[in-house]
């Protein structure tokens, strides 16, 4: 029983200290494919970057395998992992699994969730320049012929702006246009939302997040106080005073 204590305990130590370099293996692995799309795969060092990262991947599945407390149900908890390092197709998920693995060990629910807004937005522009690129590149009438051209538009499209200097015109690429804008639309929600929290709460002295049917709640207080106040007096403070009144000398 200790023994197994101490596997899980060896496994948490190692995924602590390893995610980090996981994810700098990813970004290396994410740097070697944009190399290799732009230059249609006309690059050596673009396919080396891949090969360490793959490379990186299967150490890293190997040595959380051997650290875990139960080996038989590890590629059932992990399946993502050994089909995206076995099939290649798969493979770009690994720099979504990895980031999820770094931030999920760091901060608040909340601060996580606009780290991965605000990663995914990225992410999302990345990928989504290469995809319209290599579907754009050489389509009939498209004006997006370069990575640089590709990331602008994609970054314009997120933000939900739309100059309309590059536009994609093939079928694939107007699809990947309305993912892209789906993402903005969300990222802005996200966005929008983590400010308003700063607004009505502070996470940091333990406040609770005030909801609209808090307000409700202390709108219908006040009336009843005013109302009270109201009764006390005898008179109702909205109407005009007496005509004979005066100001008391």
């Amino acid at each position: 029983m200790g023994r197994k204590l101490d596997r899980g305990t060896r496994l948490e130590r190692y995924e602590n200290w390893s995610s980090l370099p996981v994810f700098g293996f990813a970004l290396l692995f994410l740097v070697g494919l944009i190399e290799v799309v732009t230059t249609n795969g006309d690059t050596a060092s673009g396919r080396w970057m891949i090969g360490i990262a793959w490379v990186a991947f299967v150490i890293d599945l190997a040595i959380r395998w051997l650290l875990a407390e139960d080996r038989r149900r590890f590629p059932r908890q992990h399946w993502f992992e050994i089909v995206a390092i076995a099939i290649p197709f798969f493979r770009v998920g690994m720099v979504f699994y990895v980031f999820v693995r770094l931030a999920r060990r760091r901060g608040r629910m909340a601060q996580r969730i606009q780290v991965y807004a605000a990663y995914l937005t990225v992410l999302v522009v990345v990928f989504g320049a290469l995809l319209v690129l290599a579907a754009e590149r050489d389509y009939p009438g498209s004006n997006i012929h370069t990575y640089g051209e590709a990331v602008w538009w994609a970054v314009v499209t997120v933000a939900t702006v739309g100059y309309g200097d590059f536009v994609p015109v093939s079928p694939e690429g107007r699809g990947i246009a309305v993912v892209m804008l789906f993402n903005g639309v969300a990222l802005i929600s996200v966005v929008t939302a983590s400010i308003a929290a700063r607004f009505v709460a502070d996470p940091d002295a333990g406040e609770r997040a005030v909801t609209l049917d808090d307000l409700d709640e202390r709108l219908v207080r006040i009336e009843a106080a005013l109302a009270a106040l109201t009764a006390a007096g005898g008179s109702d403070p909205d109407s005009p005073p007496p005509s004979g009144a005066g100001p008391s000398a």
